[in-house]
């Protein structure tokens, strides 16, 4: 998922606020939460199960309720971690005379905007990798994207570089 936020002077997602012109990207892994109605849904379906698990148990059959109960404690698990989990996000603001990226699991990074271009890295067509490049510096943008909205937003950071006379 992506937004896209002009930038205008003073605008608080702005790395560089001195220049009223450019545009910020805001990346982000697609996640959906769970509604409430899903919720219920969820814990409908487990009563089921686990109500489905007894029948054995009354038998003697004592694996099939363990088993039950271990799948359903992982799931609920899973289901905590992702809920809890912040989502992966980029940060890529083209601005003036620099470019900025920055991301939750690295060291943010300016470059300057005439020396920077777009790199189109498509190995398959199954496989898709956006790269800035600067003199030695190569900056993968866009890991948490899908391969639609890499495609998608790669002629829109291509263009602004264009505009800046990169």
């Amino acid at each position: 998922m992506y937004s896209i936020h002009r930038c205008p002077q003073g605008q608080s997602l702005a790395f560089n606020t001195a220049h009223a012109k450019g545009i910020v990207l805001h990346l982000r892994e697609n996640r959906s939460s769970l509604s409430q109605d899903a919720r219920i849904t969820f814990t409908v379906l487990i009563g089921l199960f686990m109500a489905m698990a007894i029948l054995p148990a009354l038998k003697g059959e004592l694996l099939v309720p363990i088993f039950a109960l271990g799948t359903t404690a992982l799931l609920l698990c899973a289901l905590d971690w992702h809920k809890r989990s912040r989502p992966a996000a980029e940060y890529l603001t083209i601005t003036g005379t620099s470019l900025s990226w920055s991301s939750h699991d690295a060291a943010s990074v300016e470059l300057p905007l005439h020396a920077t271009r777009l790199v189109r890295e498509e190995a398959s067509p199954t496989r898709f990798r956006l790269f800035l490049e600067c003199r030695a510096e190569r900056i993968e943008v866009g890991r948490c994207l899908s391969l639609m909205e890499k495609r998608a937003i790669a002629p829109l950071i291509a263009s602004h570089l264009g505009e800046a006379g990169a």
